[in-house]
């Protein structure tokens, strides 16, 4: 069965059929559309699937742009197909239930599930399913999915919960662009019918013309108050405050705690919040009440109209969430002596959890937790590392104040992965061997690792190389073989398909190495990490750094790039900047275009592109600056210029500390942002040799592990 294009899908092919066969900017395409650039591209797979289907090709030409070429004479023309095309009805899972939670998200009674099951043809279990799903999107805003068997399916909240729903529902999962096409479309063809955007329930609020008055009242208040609305906090806005109007009109009012209220008073938001709630009276004939007033304060402190004020948080220091993380990972680590930093999936999803939680504290929401009493009490130790490493680090996140909550489930995240970490010491790592190191060790190795969990198989090898130091080196603790051995090395001899008496042995010889441990060892875990000799991997690890640091000082670069007229372009000339040849260029060239399709590097409130691959045409870390003489204007903004950070692709983990921690500079140092945007080398230079410096004599100390970093 052929596959089937989604509308907008189509939508794009007919943009590129009516090129000509000419190369068209994904960025021209996103502008068509309405969409963002990363929409397009999400959408180009499933494109090129369908035209080489048909008999086209579909070509992505880096720094130019995408194209159609027919492949054969007798095949339809393009427009032919597309005529004769049928455009798929059914609902993604995503699309789905967002349908269903902009439903429930309005309605004030409930609503039988059988609404649903014909709506999107699905069944009972699928549904069930769905509405497990949203129930948990709906948690942390206090509200909850009741399902009542006869009578039907409601949400059960309070109004300030329901619009902190409803805004986060519109604003993670609409497209800007679709705001965008609102603003920019003309007087005459603003109707809730015309966009497709109005089709969805669940931005219905969206009304056109709120939508048109609100950008006029936010304008003004630019230019009166000479303030300044970053991109992102501009479109939550005008969320927000549509979504303020309608529930107002429809006489939903918010409720606010007096000592909260008191406090956003004082803050300098509020006065611009009063002149917006005063003129949406006037136009709306609504009468705003100070806790209203208060909620549009909390939504502009959010929006950042401040640039010059801790409270502002930039995308980049969003987009660098990860390094404060690690930050605060190396700051537990060291005082609890547990190597948090391998476990990869606590810190990705430490990450997520902090980057939503700066957000959400930025806009002055707060959850409770109720396992508070229960973290400190059974994890006392855990809760005063993350506390101490919060507020170390509050001042760099642009937050003025953690809750003892908000700490309780960073600490649970440290928690969990305790628990792995010290069910990992507890492993035995051990050595199977059987004569010729194939058949029977292996035979027994399958068996041990069925049946304990608390072995890890670590080699399989013959018994005629078995060598006590190179075990020991491995970090062997015990052999475990099918024959008698005779060397000096702790060892039990079992059937290469264990007996109840074998396992008895092995799990005897087990607890003996695990009671040994937690005599000998565990005691000096802490001693060893604070007082341990460096060792020739250290020295070699500190080499490489240093040599990537020096390569990256040596050939530190800031280009001028005249007359770019698209970020297309801009994206090329960013491929050539350390290419020694056309190939390498090509290559660097693939490299970014991959990383850029998987999310946009455009930082808005900067107006610049954070570039960044590993790339196989470089040898050692480069870094270097494209400024733009004239900026342009795209989907995403308006760009000045463009950070390029190339880690070679063979290279060390050394090599992506030392592009990390560039990356990092950007947000402790605003002076090297400003000097690359001058176009200052000498400064730029200046300023990232220092932090490299410094970056790498706390490497050495912590290597030696004899000091405080």
């Amino acid at each position: 069965m052929s596959m089937q294009l989604t509308p907008r899908q189509r939508s794009i092919i007919e943009v590129l059929a009516k090129t000509a066969g000419n190369p068209v900017p994904v960025g021209a395409v996103s502008e068509k559309l309405g969409v963002s650039s990363r929409t397009v591209l999400r959408e180009l797979t499933s494109v090129e699937s369908w035209l080489k289907e048909n008999g086209f090709t579909f070509t992505r030409k880096p720094g130019v742009g995408i194209l159609i070429e027919q492949d054969r004479a007798d095949a339809p023309p393009l427009e032919t197909l597309l005529y004769t095309e049928k455009v798929q009805s059914v609902y993604s899972q995503k699309e789905r239930r967002r349908q269903i939670l902009g439903e429930l998200l309005f309605l004030d009674e409930p609503v039988k599930s059988y609404v649903f099951l014909s709506r999107f043809q699905i069944s009972e279990g699928t549904l069930a399913r769905d509405l497990d799903a949203l129930d948990e999107w709906l948690s942390p805003f206090q509200i909850r999915i009741v399902r009542r068997p006869g009578v039907g399916i409601l949400l059960e909240g309070s109004e300030t919960a329901f619009r902190q729903a409803i805004a986060n529902a519109a604003l993670e999962f609409v497209d800007e662009g679709e705001i965008l096409k609102l603003l920019r479309e003309p007087e005459d063809k603003k109707t809730p019918s015309e966009p497709e955007l109005l089709k969805n329930r669940l931005f219905s609020f969206i009304e056109p013309q709120i939508v048109v008055f609100v950008e006029k009242i936010l304008t003004h208040t630019e230019q009166e108050l000479n303030i300044k609305y970053t991109d992102s906090g501009y479109m939550a806005l005008i969320v927000h405050l549509s979504l303020s109007i309608r529930r107002l009109r429809s006489g939903e009012k918010i409720e606010m705690d007096p000592e909260e209220l008191k406090n956003l008073m004082g803050f300098p938001e509020y006065p611009v919040a009063e002149r917006i709630a005063k003129q949406i009276g006037q136009q709306f004939r609504l009468n705003i009440p100070k806790e209203e007033i208060g909620f549009i304060t909390m939504h502009l402190s959010s929006a950042r109209i401040w640039p010059q004020t801790r409270r502002m948080r930039t995308q980049l220091q969003s987009v660098n969430t990860s390094q404060f993380v690690m930050s605060i990972v190396e700051s537990v680590e060291k005082e609890l002596g547990l190597p948090f930093h391998t476990c990869s999936r606590m810190i990705e999803e430490l990450t997520s959890h902090m980057d939503s939680m700066i957000s959400r504290l930025s806009m002055n929401i707060h959850l409770d937790n109720a396992q508070g009493d229960t973290i400190r009490q059974k994890y006392p130790d855990i809760y005063q590392a993350v506390e101490r490493a919060c507020e170390l680090f509050r001042d760099r996140l642009y937050i003025e104040d953690i809750s003892s909550s908000e700490i309780t489930y960073v600490a649970m995240h440290f928690a969990a992965a305790a628990e792995t970490l010290r069910a990992e010491q507890t492993k035995v790592t051990a050595a199977v061997v059987c004569p010729s190191g194939m058949g029977a060790s292996r035979m027994l190795a399958a068996n041990l690792m069925r049946s304990l969990h608390n072995i890890e198989i670590r080699q399989i090898m013959s018994a005629f190389s078995l060598e006590p130091d190179k075990l020991r080196e491995n970090g062997i603790d015990l052999v475990i073989s099918t024959v008698p051995l005779t060397i000096d090395f702790p060892f039990i001899c079992v059937s290469p398909i264990p007996q109840a008496q074998d396992m008895l042995v092995i799990t005897r010889a087990i607890e003996s190495i695990n009671t040994r441990r937690s005599k000998e060892l565990l005691p000096k875990v802490t001693t060893d990490v604070q007082n341990r000799q460096m060792s020739l991997e250290d020295i070699r690890s500190l080499t490489r750094m240093g040599e990537e640091i020096a390569q990256l000082l040596d050939h530190f670069l800031i280009k001028d790039i005249p007359g770019a007229r698209t970020a297309e372009s801009l994206l090329g000339q960013a491929a050539g900047l350390f290419a020694e040849s056309i190939l390498d260029r090509q290559v660097i060239s693939q490299d970014l275009a991959c990383r850029e399709a998987i999310k946009s590097t455009f930082i808005p409130e900067l107006g610049i592109y954070l570039l960044h691959c590993r790339t196989a045409a470089v040898l050692h870390c480069r870094v270097g600056y494209l400024k733009l003489d004239t900026p342009l204007t795209s989907g995403e903004g308006t760009i000045s210029g463009a950070i390029l950070l190339l880690a070679p692709q063979s290279g060390q983990d050394e090599c992506v500390e030392v592009i990390s921690r560039i990356s990092m500079l950007l947000v402790e140092d605003k002076r090297f942002l400003q000097a690359l945007q001058r176009g200052d080398a000498d400064e730029g230079r200046m300023l990232a040799k220092n932090a490299l410096i410094k970056y790498y004599q706390n490497q050495i100390i912590k290597k030696k592990g004899d000091g405080t970093l």
